[in-house]
């Protein structure tokens, strides 16, 4: 019998670029999956590809961008249920929008984790993904998504196997090795990373991307929007197997 899953992301974007490869495997097999999109990525790029800070910068138009952005990535990816929570995104880490009230963030940790206890319950998935610890490299919304998760796999009727998304510390290192030189025109998130990555012996399943990676790549260029994803869609097929072809997941 196939295998159910639901993942757990942050941002509209975050379901291609770190579980494509797994959503796509999955709806191959004849398996169900869902996603839940905790916040609405406000602070993306906003139609025009206008950056964050820019006086003509629109937070309202950019949410409604990336969620139809995410919708179209979602049927590329076969995702059965897509559940946008639509919370306010919270930024990078250290920026002003970190402290408002209203960020991701902030929220209060049982209320969120009670709402994806009942979309836990409701879909019954054999696995739920989410991020490592750390949030992969430390985006605040990210680690709250990853705090969330455990909270509400304590208090589910359902009790389904935890996977979290996760870098290979080694492999992390020889990849950044070879970028070297190329900083400027890494996305920030790459340069900016925190503290982060998973030993390889506690790795517990390594997705060769393989056949399901133009699929991958399509669900990224959904959300073409968002001008640090170019980066990506700019490579040759051999770099973007490189940077994007292997997915691994911890045992939580």
């Amino acid at each position: 019998m196939a295998r159910s899953i639901l993942c757990v992301h942050a941002h509209p974007d975050d379901e291609a670029l770190f579980t494509g490869g797994l959503l796509a495997k999955t709806k191959s097999e004849g398996g169900r999956s869902a996603v839940i999109t905790c916040t609405d990525g406000r602070w993306g790029y906003s139609p025009g590809h206008i950056e964050v800070g820019h006086e003509d910068h629109d937070p309202e138009a950019t949410a409604l961008q990336r969620l139809s952005d995410l919708r179209h990535s979602a049927e590329i990816l076969g995702v059965e249920r897509l559940i946008p929570l639509q919370y306010f995104d919270s930024g990078m880490r250290g920026w002003p929008v970190n402290t408002w009230p209203q960020a991701f963030v902030n929220q209060d940790l049982e209320v969120v984790a009670a709402q994806l206890a009942a979309e836990i319950d409701r879909f019954k998935p054999d696995l739920v993904i989410t991020y490592d610890r750390f949030g992969v490299y430390g985006h605040p919304d990210h680690v709250k998504a990853h705090d969330a998760t455990m909270a509400a796999l304590r208090s589910t009727n359902h009790h389904p196997e935890l996977w979290l998304v996760t870098v290979s510390v080694k492999a992390a290192a020889s990849m950044m090795a070879s970028l070297h030189g190329t900083e400027g025109e890494l996305p920030q998130w790459l340069v900016d990373m925190g503290e982060f990555g998973t030993p390889d012996e506690d790795i517990v399943d390594v997705l060769k991307v393989g056949e399901f990676l133009s699929v991958k790549r399509a669900a990224i260029a959904a959300h073409a929007s968002q001008l640090d994803n170019h980066f990506f869609l700019e490579m040759d097929e051999a770099s973007f197997a490189t940077m994007l072809g292997t997915e691994r997941y911890a045992k939580g």
